[in-house]
């Protein structure tokens, strides 16, 4: 999974059509879980988020602490409870960071492992630097965030 976040998605989009993706859609009012969520239950598959790896803007984690958290977002957290498996590391903010129901994001692309670090050095070349791999595919029908 990649995730690219905080610009528009032209050019990731176009790049994107030049490699063999599974799936895509962009990150908006469900919060990234959410639309993974969406992406396994169709899928009859699991997935492995790396929280630290997704690109967080700036003051997010500063605004999340004063408890300035969009109304969607506990929401979202509650529509992903029945799949999402959290280890014990991952922080309360961290969960709200990732459930979280601005509009508007980056796009979470699903393309084979093997060509990920081409993908990712082809984002970087056209100056999306916050281009990065989130994860991966499992088996299972759950996501498990560490």
């Amino acid at each position: 999974m990649i995730e690219c976040m905080a610009r528009l998605n032209k050019k990731a989009a176009e790049i994107m059509s030049e490699f063999p993706v599974n799936a895509c859609t962009d990150v908006t009012g469900f919060g990234l879980l959410g639309h993974l969520k969406e992406m396994i239950v169709g899928s009859h598959i699991g997935a492995v988020v790396e929280y630290k790896a997704v690109p967080i803007l700036p003051l997010t984690w500063e605004l999340a602490a004063m408890n300035m958290i969009p109304g969607g977002t506990r929401n979202n957290l509650q529509f992903v409870e029945d799949v999402v498996e959290w280890n014990d590391d991952v922080p309360e903010l961290a969960k709200l960071i990732l459930a979280d129901a601005q509009t508007s994001g980056g796009l979470l692309i699903t393309l084979p492992t093997e060509i990920a670090g081409q993908f990712i050095k082809r984002c970087h070349s056209a100056g999306i630097i916050d281009a990065v791999v989130i994860g991966n595919f499992s088996e299972g029908g759950t996501i498990r965030v560490q």
